[in-house]
């Protein structure tokens, strides 16, 4: 797990006081969270996380198996509750629309899917499989990693697991 958070969205490197990560920003200014849902992990008790970038580390969102509501939210996509992990990114919009107005809900998608394509990649250098989610409704899957949807919204999930 910890692999899959850093070749997603970790910080590669730090040089002269800037951190550089692993997936390229519009403008470095990294709107992107990171935040999963833990079905079937190893080490880690079923339910929400927030990745925190900086320490690496993921913090405790709420706890529960949420496999199932995130698979209704998914349109009954029922591989959101049957992945191991379920990789949920949301956009903190102000971090872009200081500097790009409009044009920064274009950046924000393009800088999600640089996200999820290291993640796709890294997946896949592990032997597991992943698929990338756009099919939900936004509101039921903020609720459950519990952002406001106005200032900080869902945008993309991607699950992972052992192909069957």
């Amino acid at each position: 797990m910890a692999f899959l958070l850093w070749a997603s969205t970790g910080i590669q490197r730090t040089e002269h006081g800037y951190e550089y990560r692993v997936a390229p920003s519009a403008g470095a200014l990294y709107p992107i969270e990171t935040y999963i849902a833990a079905n079937n992990v190893e080490e880690l008790r079923e339910g929400i996380y927030h990745y925190s970038i900086k320490n690496h580390w993921l913090e405790e969102i709420k706890i529960g198996n949420f496999g199932n509501s995130l698979a209704n939210a998914a349109l009954d996509q029922e591989m959101c509750a049957d992945a191991s992990v379920v990789f949920i990114w949301t956009a903190v919009f102000g971090r872009s629309k200081w500097k790009y107005s409009q044009r920064a809900y274009r950046y924000i998608y393009l800088d999600a899917g640089h996200v999820a394509e290291n993640l796709a990649l890294a997946a896949a250098s592990i032997g597991c499989g992943s698929c990338h989610v756009g099919a939900f409704f936004d509101d039921e899957v903020n609720s459950i990693v519990e952002v406001d949807g106005t200032d900080e919204s869902s945008i993309c999930l991607s699950v992972v697991g052992h192909p069957k």
